[in-house]
């Protein structure tokens, strides 16, 4: 019978909205043998008509938040995200272990991300919802549209924290509690389910200059250089986690050629557009092709090149830079070319 979780809920501190409880490092199972002889071959386990209804209706009432008119920031992102995530984590994970003794190896080498499926859940969930109701502008913009939001969120990635609001909340209602009971059993398990997606959701602002110290001031005590003799488990998990989520939202960039154009083009047309809407002041055609290549210099490849470093992915963390640096030859010697065909195609 399935577990009753009415009663449970995450209870708010006054004063405090979403970015206030990002973690340093979340607190992740430690590896259970008998939970590991018990576990059910996934592929074999069925859902109730009820929590498959569910999953249905909750997944549609969040894809018709996301404005179809962002040529960028839509569901289709989302999805594209979400199964950028999804196999990400499949690369972490190793399906078949012979015995105990290697699936304590491998907890112990993946920082006990391989053995808590609610982790994994929690990332692709993350992404699902991370953009919901967005603007089509960046935050800056954001908060001259809407001043009152910005008060409310402490001028602190706004959107990013408006979609985390949106979604628990909706997650929540009534309606969703057999799906509820399908993802956490009891109050442990929700509270790391909530402090998965918050943490999630806030690593996408790439842009906020004190979360992105944060984040850099925790690789480094977890992989840099200079890391701690003794390091946290949970931090280094934490720290992957989140690398996992920024890898999976700006995944184009690693991708295919022309998986990265695509994305790249419409990313394009929702910011020229919202310039072109008088949203903006600043012509993004202008420095388009420079702005592209000191993206993939001083983001996507530090960020492929932390896939490496990190050693949860082995040998697939090769793929994801190597794909970075082809895109980014690519864009080098297409880009300008690119970018007045994109004009080209807006004004048409």
């Amino acid at each position: 019978a399935p577990v009753d979780v009415s009663g449970l809920k995450i209870e708010s501190i006054k004063g405090n909205v979403v970015i206030d409880e990002v973690v340093e490092a979340i607190e992740l199972p430690e590896f259970d043998p008998q939970a590991m002889r018990g576990t059910d071959d996934p592929s074999q386990i069925s859902l109730s008509r009820a929590v498959i209804a569910q999953v249905h209706d909750y997944v549609s009432s969040i894809a018709s938040m996301y404005p179809s008119e962002n040529a960028f920031h839509n569901f289709e992102h989302a999805t594209h995200m979400a199964m950028a995530a999804s196999k990400l984590l499949s690369r972490v994970v190793v399906q078949d272990c012979l015995d105990i003794t290697e699936a304590i190896e491998l907890h112990a080498s993946t920082d006990g991300i391989n053995s808590d499926p609610l982790t994994h859940f929690a990332v692709v969930f993350a992404a699902l919802i991370h953009d919901v109701d967005h603007p089509g502008v960046p935050n800056s913009q954001l908060a001259k549209e809407k001043p009152g939001l910005a008060e409310l969120y402490k001028h602190k990635s706004i959107a990013e924290q408006k979609s985390v609001d949106i979604a628990w909340d909706m997650l929540m209602e009534a309606k969703y509690l057999e799906l509820r009971a399908c993802i956490y059993s009891n109050e442990s398990e929700l509270q790391r389910f909530r402090q998965l997606v918050v943490n999630c959701v806030m690593a996408t602002d790439i842009f906020d200059k004190d979360m992105k110290e944060l984040r850099e001031h925790r690789w480094e005590k977890a992989f840099g250089d200079k890391s701690e003799e003794f390091t946290l488990g949970n931090r280094k998990a934490t720290t992957v986690i989140e690398h996992i989520t920024q890898v999976s939202d700006i995944a184009h960039t690693m991708q295919h050629w022309h998986v990265y154009s695509k994305w790249n083009g419409r990313l394009f047309k929702e910011m020229y557009g919202a310039y072109k809407e008088g949203r903006s002041s600043k012509d993004p055609s202008k420095n388009w092709y420079e702005g592209e290549i000191a993206f993939f210099d001083f983001y996507v490849i530090p960020l492929a090149l932390k896939l490496q470093k990190c050693g949860v992915f082995g040998v697939f963390g090769d793929d994801y830079l190597n794909y970075a640096r082809r895109n980014r030859t690519e864009w080098e010697e297409k880009g300008r070319g690119i970018v007045e065909k994109l004009l080209q195609e807006f004004e048409a």
